[in-house]
């Protein structure tokens, strides 16, 4: 476990956990509604990938997000270091019956502290869909603040931040 908050905790994934990624891959919540399907072949390479990329990259990579209560899988959270921008961009998805539970508020507060106290990073960034209406507040509940607009394959996207002094 890397962190937990009061109903969720977050996880590496381990090797026999590819049906979990699977399953969640092929969620029409988290991969999107028009994309297709990924055959299990593709889900393991995403997978293997990703579990190599642990040893030589944290805390950069992608997670799984757990209920507590369940114990079952209800999203993936996301740490990236791009070197064109400026600090940790995180991106979170969750299975579309865990929505409006307070989950992603819940998950992006911990993420901030983890990212801030604990791995010596100063600033966050997030995008989202710019009609994504939910993750905006979600990221606005959360301290980040609006910084620009701007489309990118076709898509118009909204860029937020988040400084360790803002916190």
């Amino acid at each position: 476990m890397i962190f937990e908050t009061e109903r969720l905790y977050v996880t590496k994934w381990k090797k026999d956990d590819l049906e979990i990624l699977h399953d969640l891959y092929n969620d029409t919540a988290i991969k999107g509604p028009i994309s297709p399907q990924l055959t299990i072949e593709e889900t393991r390479s995403i997978f293997e990938g990703q579990l190599n990329h642990y040893n030589s990259q944290a805390p950069f990579g992608r997670y799984f997000i757990f209920e507590k209560l369940s114990d079952k899988c209800v999203g993936i959270l996301l740490f990236k270091n791009d070197n064109k921008k400026s600090g940790v961009e995180i991106g979170y998805s969750l299975k579309k019956n865990h929505w409006k539970k307070g989950y992603a508020t819940e998950v992006v507060k911990e993420s901030i502290n983890w990212i801030f106290e604990s791995k010596g990073f100063y600033s966050m960034y997030a995008i989202t869909a710019s009609k994504n209406e939910n993750s905006k507040k979600v990221l606005l509940r959360c301290g980040f603040h609006s910084k620009e607009y701007f489309t990118e394959h076709g898509e118009d996207l909204n860029l937020f931040s988040l400084n360790y002094s803002e916190s």
